[in-house]
């Protein structure tokens, strides 16, 4: 019988906040959960865990090395590769193979996911999706358009559903920046639902966010929740959690047809 894969879920990590923390392992004890696979362990990069520590405890011959993030830019293309001495997305070394997928962001089932988090928001509010607008909120940078690129393509395949009034994006750290957005939002108009495409609720989807919208309702009298809401961080979702075990299938025919 062949051995059960072991899988290394790989997230940026905050020495300020429990929100990345507590995301990776939900994925990993819902992995754990399915029975599918040997063990699962987390790491980060900037806190908890080293990568490199998780890695050499593993005793998997297969292990799939998750991304926990949104975009496939600096930390997912060289930091992660560096640190595990990886060579690609198939690397053999001392017995083992170690399987590096893409990034969970990138997965195309991440634009469903947010979809429904945004529907379920606008249930709880009473608000009917057709007069509700939508904002899709990435980290963006100035340096990369990774993050703005895969934030636009998957509010497109919202916004090709119509079922919103309106789906829109705004980025931490690229313009529009949702601090500005929000400074703009007229007191009177529809009901709006900030959908936050994040790995987890990290500073900003947990402070800063959250701390601009209100902002906004201390400007402008509304009540909270009255007017805008805030899903938080798509990548917390337990529904991501069947996302990676799509790509970690994908990942095992590759390297099945690799080997052959």
């Amino acid at each position: 019988m062949e051995q059960q894969p072991g899988i290394l879920i790989i997230g940026h990590g905050s020495e300020q906040s429990p929100g990345p923390l507590a995301s990776a392992c939900g994925h990993a004890e819902r992995l754990m959960g399915s029975g599918r696979f040997a063990e699962a362990r987390v790491a980060f990069l900037m806190a908890g865990e080293d990568p490199r520590d998780q890695l050499e405890a593993m005793r998997a011959r297969t292990i799939h090395v998750v991304p926990l993030f949104m975009c496939d830019g600096y930390y997912t293309r060289t930091v992660i590769p560096k640190t595990l001495g990886l060579q690609g997305p198939r690397t053999s070394r001392d017995g083992s193979l170690l399987i590096y997928g893409t990034p969970i962001g990138m997965h195309p089932g991440m634009a469903e996911i947010l979809r429904l988090r945004t529907l379920e928001t606008c249930s709880a509010a009473g608000w009917t999706p057709s007069r509700t607008r939508l904002v899709v909120i990435g980290h963006g940078s100035p340096k990369s358009p990774a993050s703005a690129e895969v934030t636009h393509r998957h509010a497109g395949e919202i916004r090709r559903r119509s079922e919103f009034l309106a789906v829109e994006c705004a980025f931490i750290d690229e313009a529009p920046k949702v601090e500005d957005w929000l400074h703009d939002l007229p007191a009177e108009g529809p009901p709006v639902v900030l959908a936050g495409f994040f790995a987890a609720d990290g500073l900003h989807s947990s402070l800063d966010v959250p701390g601009w919208i209100e902002a906004w309702e201390e400007r402008t009298g509304a009540r909270p929740g009255e007017r805008v809401r805030y899903t938080g961080a798509v990548g917390a979702d337990e529904r991501v959690t069947a996302l990676m075990v799509e790509d970690i299938e994908t990942g095992s025919v590759r390297a099945n047809a690799w080997a052959s």
